[in-house]
């Protein structure tokens, strides 16, 4: 069919036109399952049957039951919160009122059959260590379906080269588009990253994939690439290797993820974009049922306590936030230092596709400052810094300079790049804000054009000093930031902010 259409229609029009008939590939057992998705309004559904009332209000109390255990896992030391204080608490119920927020959207709005794309993350809804440089989408998928994703970018010479200083609107510094089988955190326990509950399957991003003139693109989803398609493409089906658990099995992908990651925040503009199940177009969504609402809920009620659990685990032992936790004598995540720059330790989720991670620890007095001086004999095509609070969120980064991209900090004239972890500004170039946090955690991230040899990964070197003594380990030539410039800095971060976040 594909060279048919190919032939009849010329090379124009046949790549739409297949497109739209991509679902003929389904084999007639797929064609029968998505028949039998339960879309059919029961025939009772303008009465109330006697056991809906009972239903629903079990579910309900499930959810009130299941935000107790929530507030519990903010407060109860065998969760492993955080030491409280005014402003842990403070913020620990605003994380927990995220993640409820999160998961009603989630619940309510994803159907793999009428997918849409909506912001996973945003300036409430932070977990995970999220990056304040990017933009969080996600669409529910069905591994089965083929789904079509179309947009167009604003000016993408940068993906083309990797320089930097475009002029004028211009699309994100890097969008990665990542099937994946599952959200990390759902168990409350830290065993689902060794069964691989949650992988990445495939992934693009916009380096490598295929634009027009006007920045338009497509990109086809599905559990197998046509024949002779020769388009990007996105496998939602995939056999997975555990090396944990030496099994392997073929998983399906229930999200397509998107990370729209921004450097020049006064310049880049968000993507337009749409995603459509090629099989569903133009089709009535049915109305909810009761048993449907009755299952979100309580998915909701276990969703939301478990989640906190989970990253509070992820802090405590695996990164080892605030002790060190399995005694070994050292921390996974230094004190006032950095590890080198290497791959994440879990591909979780829509952790890793090439990005490159460094982290550690600050918790130092108000007169002293944290100095990273990062080095990389190959220039990156993303690098940012970012702080976090102790519940895995970022800090305020609209209001604060509490992040900074590589084109927010360039390289110094000694090659080096410097960040200047303090609580009070120093007057130079190069300040992140600790937002008065007195403990927390930062994290780089790197992402290169080309996978980098050994030799060519960044270096760090982390340095504690008093803050009078900080010229002393900057270059002499570093540029001075007068109380002026600091509030334009911050002007362009809220104008950005308010526009990637828009809601309108």
């Amino acid at each position: 069919m594909y060279q048919m259409l190919k032939l009849i229609q010329g090379p124009k029009v046949f790549a739409r036109q297949y497109l739209l008939l991509a679902s003929l590939l389904l084999t007639a057992s797929q064609v029968q399952a998505h028949a039998d998705h339960d879309h059919s309004v029961p025939a009772n559904v303008n009465k109330l049957s006697t056991e809906t009332p009972s239903k629903l209000d079990d579910a309900w109390q499930n959810l009130i039951d299941g935000l107790i255990k929530a507030k519990a896992t903010l407060e109860d030391p065998k969760h492993y919160p955080p030491a409280p204080t005014d402003r842990v608490m403070a913020e620990g119920y605003r994380y927990l009122l995220g993640h409820l927020n999160r998961s009603i959207e989630f619940e309510m709005r994803a159907d793999p059959m009428f997918p849409e794309f909506f912001r996973s993350m945003d300036m409430l809804r932070k977990w995970t260590g999220e990056n304040p440089d990017t933009m969080y989408l996600k669409a529910p998928i069905d591994g089965s379906g083929y789904y079509k994703i179309t947009g167009t970018a604003a000016n993408t010479k940068e993906w083309k080269t990797s320089q930097r200083g475009v002029k004028g609107a211009k699309a994100p510094r890097l969008v990665t588009f990542q099937t994946v089988s599952d959200v990390p955190g759902h168990s409350g326990e830290l065993a689902e990253m060794a069964n691989c509950k949650s992988q990445t399957l495939d992934f693009i991003n916009s380096l490598s994939m295929s634009f027009d003139r006007k920045g338009r693109f497509e990109l086809l989803v599905g559990p197998e690439k046509p024949a002779d398609y020769k388009g990007d493409f996105l496998l939602s089906k995939k056999m997975m290797a555990c090396k944990s658990t030496k099994t392997k099995a073929v998983k399906s992908a229930k999200w397509l993820a998107v990370r729209e990651i921004f450097s020049d925040w006064e310049n880049e503009v968000p993507l337009d974009m749409d995603i459509v199940r090629i099989d569903s177009i133009g089709k009535n969504r049915p109305p909810i049922t009761v048993d449907q609402m009755v299952e979100k809920i309580n998915y909701i009620a276990e969703e939301v306590p478990n989640q906190i659990r989970f990253w509070n685990l992820v802090m405590e032992f695996p990164l080892e936030i605030v002790r060190d936790a399995n005694r070994d004598g050292t921390r996974a995540l230094p004190v006032n230092d950095i590890n080198p720059p290497a791959p994440p330790f879990t591909a979780g989720g829509v952790a890793g596709a090439k990005q490159i991670y460094a982290a550690g620890v600050f918790n130092f007095a108000d007169d002293e400052a944290l100095v990273l001086k990062i080095t990389s004999p190959v220039e990156p095509h993303y690098i940012a810094f970012q702080l976090n609070n102790l519940w895995m969120e970022g800090p305020d980064q609209q209001n604060y300079v509490s992040s900074l991209t590589g084109h927010q900090l360039p390289v110094a004239s000694d090659g080096s790049r410097y960040y200047i972890i303090a609580h009070q500004d120093p007057g130079v170039q190069g300040w992140v804000d600790t937002t008065d946090l007195k403990e927390g955690f930062f994290a780089m991230r790197f992402v290169f054009r080309e996978d980098p040899d050994t030799i060519e990964l960044p270096s760090s070197e982390a340095t504690l000093v008093k803050l009078s003594e900080l010229a002393s380990v900057l270059p002499a030539d570093t540029p001075k930031i007068s109380a002026e410039d600091r509030a334009k800095e911050i002007a362009v971060r809220q104008a950005h902010i308010k526009k990637r976040w828009r809601a309108f």
